[in-house]
């Protein structure tokens, strides 16, 4: 059975649209992040999953991301965000511990020691800001949500948490075909060190090669075809340096 409109997608209404908003926002590129929304509106999804996904760009993107994310969105898709009731740093404090630990699975206790290890404060806000407050809302389910979060931090290059993500959306339920899919749609706005940092991620997470994303996703040379951008054939290159080894 799929969830229900209230929070999010349906399982058989795709969420590439919302994926595709925000690997754009992550970027910057608020014209392609507005046509995402349009066809996220054509194909039935509730705004409410579009809000969602907007607001929490700023876990991954940071807050301009968010901020933008948000105007793009008003400007796409005309309607009237409601406040929402989110309870208190205690209730925050145990959705976001129960949200973890399913992302994660047995790595919880070694991530939550490691982020403490950088800043205690920063472990707090991971658990009750980042995973209670946000990631643990209602509107978007917890798989889409880490689709999400794997085409924004694909899109952005960070190895070590794109890995993290790539791993708990399965553990969310998402199947290898969708986390490819999101993997993807990043990587296909992200710069060239950050698709090298995405490709090192998924091996890490699934091993063995990405089958072809960085290769559908790599950006032509400019200025010149594709044979004199690969260089030389090696008997041309054995060729020019024959009359060198002749000086000798």
């Amino acid at each position: 059975m799929g969830a229900s409109s209230r929070n999010g997608p349906r399982r058989d209404r795709p969420a590439a649209p919302l994926i595709a908003f925000a690997a754009a926002m992550a970027v910057g590129d608020a014209p392609r992040a507005a046509r995402a929304l349009a066809a996220a509106r054509r194909a039935g999804m509730p705004r409410v999953a579009a809000e969602e996904t907007a607001l929490m760009l700023m876990l991954h993107a940071g807050y301009p991301a968010a901020l933008e994310g948000t105007r793009v969105l008003g400007r796409a898709w005309p309607g009237r965000a409601r406040r929402t009731r989110e309870g208190s740093v205690a209730s925050w404090r145990r959705r976001g511990a129960r949200l973890c630990a399913r992302v994660y699975g047995a790595s919880t206790a070694r991530l939550r020691r490691n982020v403490r290890a950088l800043h205690p404060d920063l472990a707090v806000w991971m658990i009750e800001q980042g995973y209670g407050r946000v990631l643990a809302r209602a509107g978007l389910d917890g798989a889409t949500r880490e689709l999400v979060a794997v085409a924004v931090l694909a899109a952005g290059g960070w190895e070590r948490q794109l890995t993290s993500h790539l791993l708990g959306a399965g553990r969310l339920g998402a199947t290898r075909a969708d986390v490819r899919r999101s993997f993807e749609a990043g990587l296909a706005r992200a710069t060239a060190a950050a698709r090298r940092a995405g490709r090192r991620a998924w091996r890490v997470a699934f091993g063995g090669a990405t089958r072809g994303a960085a290769r559908r996703t790599r950006r032509p040379a400019t200025g010149t075809n594709a044979r004199s951008a690969r260089g030389p054939r090696p008997a041309r290159r054995a060729a020019a340096s024959a009359p060198a080894r002749a000086r000798r």
